[in-house]
């Protein structure tokens, strides 16, 4: 009797729009304007991606389908090499496919490729480091063969910073975060400018991109709401820059917020420097890119910025021995894009290795709920161990989704002094002050 009725549970999810999938989608900005976030994010997706299964990922209690004879012998000690169902999650976690694609840095490149992959297999998805290029691709990929919304593959975004995402992409159960947000780092800049350099600020706001328009709002709101104030928010495309930061000099500037993407701070940042010699400039995530700790012979001596993780001195274990992989991989140092995207990863690989769970609850479909057992391998059951991670230790910070898709975690902001990086502090802000 248990035998049928996961049969016929199974057989109504399916009709929901639930299937099993052994693939993984990876969509990153590897060329382009964003390529300067999106493949050092790949390069950590990368390490993930090829990683053995960590222990904690047999950590929590897991419901086999009752038509499952693993489910009938399973021992509470997971780690027992007769425990067969412990053997498919860790089956599941190394025979993972993984399905690559660029998004060239452009919202109809995203669109393409977040619906092909959806289509052509993938059940769960990561990737993104920009807002307007995330809510393009995570949209369609979403979207795509997705019956109900129970049944929509989930997606982590990797280092897309706006909180509006989840709405953005039209189906926020699905839509996870694995950065903090720009509220959050506006409100960590903010603190920083107006407890150690000053209380006048200016915002340079690049208007081309959602991020820049999204942060440099939240910063106008948050230095007043810090004891502050803007003394001037103006366009970085503007060609009347120079002259509009040179006036508000003679009014007195502490620091400048540099709302930017990396494709600008070469234009603005020396027009920055000269209009205001001596002031100090910080920057959000946006700055966090190689490069620029040499860029433009010294001009970015004493510029700080928003990071998502950090792997110099006071560095935790786990960011250490990933700065130490990803450096021997890759020759090159990890930037906080880098420890994001293998965070990310690691959470797809978990929630995808563990599909083999099912969950009993009710969920809804267009013509009511249905009480049963979602199928192994299905995407609303990789949704459901997402939702259900809590304390997973990362390298970019841990990462919890007890109080939604939005993780709660440190904003650590890096100074750039004689080209060396060095850790000014690490914030955990209150983003409300952004709002």
């Amino acid at each position: 009797m248990i035998q049928r009725l996961g049969i016929v549970a199974c057989a109504l999810a399916f009709a929901a729009g639930c299937e099993r999938s052994n693939r993984i989608a990876v969509i990153f900005d590897e060329t382009g304007s964003q390529a300067a976030l999106g493949t050092p994010a790949w390069k950590g997706a990368q390490l993930a991606l090829q990683a053995p299964p960590p222990a904690w990922i047999l950590e929590q209690d897991i419901a086999w389908a009752p038509d499952d004879p693993a489910s009938r012998s399973m021992s509470k000690d997971w780690s027992t090499s007769s425990n067969r169902g412990a053997a498919r999650v860790l089956s599941r976690w190394q025979s993972a496919g993984v399905d690559r694609a660029d998004s060239r840095s452009s919202t109809s490149a995203a669109a393409v490729v977040g619906e092909r992959l959806r289509r052509e297999g993938a059940s769960i998805a990561l990737g993104f480091t920009d807002a307007d290029i995330a809510a393009a691709g995570m949209r369609a990929f979403l979207s795509a063969n997705a019956k109900d919304p129970a049944c929509a593959a989930p997606f982590v975004i990797v280092g897309a910073t706006d909180p509006k995402l989840p709405e953005l992409g039209h189906w926020p159960e699905s839509t996870f975060l694995a950065c903090f947000t720009d509220d959050a780092q506006a409100v960590a800049a903010a603190q920083y400018m107006v407890e150690r350099w000053g209380k006048r600020v200016v915002v340079v706001i690049d208007p081309h991109y959602d991020y820049t328009r999204t942060i440099g709002d939240f910063v106008e709101k948050a230095v007043p709401a810090l004891g502050g104030t803007v003394r001037l928010a103006v366009s970085a495309r503007s060609t009347t820059l120079r002259q509009q930061l040179e006036a508000a000099a003679t009014k007195g500037v502490d620091a400048v917020f540099l709302a930017l993407e990396p494709d600008l701070v070469p234009t603005v940042l020396p027009i920055v420097r000269s209009a205001l010699p001596g002031v100090r400039c910080m920057g959000g995530d946006g700055l966090d890119f190689t490069g620029l700790d040499t860029l433009l012979d010294g001009a970015t001596d004493g510029v700080a910025f928003c990071a998502h993780a950090w792997f110099g001195e006071g560095a935790t274990d786990a960011a250490y021995q990933f700065a130490q992989d990803y450096t021997a991989a890759f020759g090159e140092a990890p930037t906080g894009f880098s420890a994001l995207g293998y965070d990310a990863a690691m959470l797809v690989k978990f929630a995808h290795a563990r599909a083999p769970k099912v969950s009993s609850r009710g969920y809804p479909n267009e013509s009511g709920t249905i009480w049963g057992i979602r199928p192994p391998g299905c995407a609303a059951t990789m949704t459901a161990e997402l939702a259900s991670i809590r304390g997973y230790p990362g390298v970019s910070g841990t990462i919890s989704y007890a109080d939604g898709p939005i993780p709660e975690k440190d904003v650590w902001i890096v100074e750039l002094k004689k080209g060396q990086r060095t850790l000014g502090a690490a914030i955990r802000p209150d983003r409300r002050k952004a709002h």
